[in-house]
């Protein structure tokens, strides 16, 4: 069955039997399925003998060819059957609920064949058309065949053959309904709708019989399921509920099709239809007082809506109020998933109509505008990013300019003072000797390091006499290297808070005399010092 879809909650179910149309709207709420009205009425004229009517009149051959068909009767009962219908649905906005209805024989026919042939889908309908061939005469549309399976795994094969005689009626009165109809996803037959109905409401055990009688205003039905599937059609029997004798003509074809089938028992008995107008219940109990008997009822839909009489006639609803359930929940595993919709009626009620080329251009459109927008999204963010880098670097050129220009003002500024420095060593050779010597002790005492200095003054003779401590003995020869021709003149051991430390005194000859000492030094790695310290004597 094709999937119903949609997300609306409400679903009206039609049934025609005979004059009498049948009403049933259920709707949503949750997981919860409600019955919100159920209701009946009388058409003028049955919808098959009315669109026969219209074909003979199409062919008479009394009037001129050239002439009109006369407004009269036809005319006036089609206008009276869609004044009717439209009674019952004008209450409702189309776009609000769905719309499905049930027919019956000989609307539809059943065939029964034992294998599905390993095939399923349109494959397994076309075999079934040519299985139609060899026992029918008209061979019908793909979309007019759908099937169940049987208790034996038989193939059930429901060919519809009108049924269609509703929807054109429901065109007729389009203009009345907002100029549109309702979606319409479900044409079922009675005999599955009531097996729907039955198997969605009732636990059954694998062995036991159900028999559903359905006894309409025209036909009589006898269902036989085992368990929960389907077993055996009656034939259709002819008469109504106001039929002379009706209830024994059901029980003798109930008799009938037991001993034909050769069912030992009947476990169930599901009454359905009108057969609550003529007490059918309460006779089938004198004559079969060992069988469980009730009229159909709906234990799993809510009917707290429904007034207690108009709960009591749910039975008479059967096959309207399965019709409008299927299409609220259609997953439901206890529903047979048979529908026998034209595809014209889907197709139709479509948008707009696509073969699989316009669907892959559909999908590659979609495809392309998800990939150009992502991508020009993706290249915009790119861009805002670009942007946002260029204003940073921008402002840091900026910056860099501003530095530039200091550091400019600054180079100037000490090229002056070179200049500067340059006229005043020609007028006073020596002037910078100390700051010479300051930079060049400062730089000897931070590369050999574990020292400092105490004193640092000048001799008479114009000799710099500089005096300090080390940590380690090793590194004194290493500050009188600074200079060439430097005296070491002492070198004395001192303990300052319990650390023995070396107080030295250098004697430096004049700067004249010597020469500065190209020296690099090497700290040796960490505690080579102080084991070489703990070898010294002391």
């Amino acid at each position: 069955m094709a999937t119903i879809g949609g997300s609306k909650k409400s679903a009206i179910g039609l049934f025609v039997d005979g004059l009498e149309i049948k009403f049933a709207k259920l709707s949503r709420k949750g997981k919860t399925i409600k019955i919100d009205e159920l209701k009946s009425a009388t058409l003028v004229t049955k919808l098959e003998e009315r669109q026969l009517k219209d074909l003979s009149e199409g062919f008479d051959t009394s009037t001129d060819t050239f002439t009109l068909p006369p407004s009269g009767e036809r005319t006036e009962e089609g206008e009276d059957n869609n004044a009717i219908l439209l009674s019952l649905l004008a209450n409702y906005k189309p776009s609000t609920y769905y719309l499905g209805y049930a027919i019956s024989e000989p609307s539809v026919y059943y065939h029964v064949v034992e294998s599905d042939f390993g095939l399923k889908g349109m494959k397994l309908k076309e075999r079934i058309i040519e299985e139609l061939k060899k026992v029918r005469s008209v061979q019908p549309n793909p979309d007019a065949v759908d099937v169940i399976y049987s208790v034996d795994r038989n193939l059930v094969c429901a060919v519809r053959e009108d049924g269609i005689s509703l929807y054109r009626t429901i065109e007729e009165i389009k203009s009345f309904l907002h100029n549109r109809i309702p979606k319409i996803p479900l044409i079922e037959t009675s005999d599955i709708a009531l097996m729907n109905l039955a198997r969605g409401n009732y636990g059954f055990a694998p062995d036991e019989i159900t028999v559903i009688i359905y006894i309409g205003v025209e036909f009589t039905r006898l269902i036989f399921m085992k368990g929960a599937e389907f077993y055996h059609f009656a034939p259709v029997l002819g008469e109504g509920y106001d039929s002379f004798n009706i209830q024994n003509t059901v029980y003798s074809r109930l008799l009938l099709e037991q001993d034909n089938l050769g069912i030992p028992r009947i476990d169930r008995i599901l009454l359905a239809g009108e057969s609550t107008r003529i007490a059918f219940d309460e006779f089938l109990r004198n004559q079969l007082p060992e069988v469980d008997i009730q009229y159909l009822r709906t234990p799993y839909l809510d009917t707290s809506d429904l007034p207690a009489a108009t709960q009591e006639q749910i039975p008479e609803y059967a096959v309207a109020i399965a019709t409008a359930w299927k299409m609220l929940d259609e997953t439901n595993p206890a529903f047979y998933p048979l529908n026998l919709l034209p595809d014209f009626i889907r197709e139709g009620q479509r948008a707009f109509k696509l073969g699989w080329h316009g669907y892959l251009l559909l999908a590659l459109i979609f495809l392309s505008t998800f990939y150009f927008t992502y991508r020009i999204s993706n290249l915009n963010a790119q861009l805002i990013g670009k942007k946002e880098v260029l204003e940073r670097k921008k402002e840091q050129v900026e910056e860099n300019r501003r530095i530039q220009q200091k550091i400019d003002d600054i180079n100037n500024q000490i090229g002056r003072y070179k200049v500067a420095l340059s006229v005043y060593d020609s007028l006073v050779p020596g002037y910078d000797r100390w700051s010479r010597m300051l930079e060049k002790i400062a730089n000897g005492v931070e590369n050999i390091n574990s020292l400092w200095l105490t004193d640092l003054k000048m001799s008479r003779e114009g000799e710099v006499i500089l005096e300090g401590f080390s940590i380690y003995r090793s590194r004194v020869p290493k500050i009188a290297n600074l200079y060439e021709n430097t005296v070491l003149r002492k070198v004395l051991q001192r303990e300052i808070r319990e650390k023995t430390v070396y107080n030295f005194e250098l004697k430096i000859p004049k700067e004249k005399d010597v020469p500065y000492s190209e020296i690099f030094f090497e700290t040796p790695p960490p505690g080579a010092e102080e084991q070489t310290q703990q070898e010294q004597p002391q």
